[in-house]
């Protein structure tokens, strides 16, 4: 059954529409349609589900990346001279020596070569024990 809103001075009837009565000669009769557009075909619930769904997710990964930054900054700050560490390009080396922005760090079996690497580029602990390794000559 169709919906009608009463208007201005003139009678129109059709459709499945109710017969005028006395009290609506005069008046015109048009069926009233549905909320149309993007939000009223599926309604703000379903995006405020969505809203928050995809809220929550953004909130968990923020999360748990700044626990690890939390993690790595504290472990930056306690590493002290003699302690093996490992650079984001991989590589493996002992800290001798702590500036102030960096650590001083003798790389390889060479005791001679000692690079200043920046603070931030340290990203792990102790690497393998190659004290004990052996070059095999052809």
């Amino acid at each position: 059954m169709e919906t009608y809103i009463l208007l201005s001075n003139t009678t129109v009837t059709g459709g499945s529409a109710p017969a005028a009565t006395n009290a609506e000669v005069g008046t015109a009769s048009v069926p009233v349609e549905a909320p149309g557009g993007f939000f009223g075909a599926i309604g703000w619930n379903w995006i405020l589900i969505y809203v928050v769904i995809f809220g929550g997710y953004i909130w968990f990964i923020m999360r748990n990346n700044k626990k690890k930054q939390k993690k790595l900054i504290e472990m930056r700050d306690a590493l002290k001279v003699g302690d093996d560490i490992c650079t984001t390009g991989g590589l493996f080396g002992k800290i001798v020596g702590i500036e102030e922005g960096a650590f001083i760090v003798e790389f390889g079996l060479n005791k001679g070569i000692r690079i200043p690497v920046l603070k931030s580029e340290v990203v792990g602990g102790p690497g393998p024990d190659i004290k004990d390794f052996k070059i095999e000559k052809e």
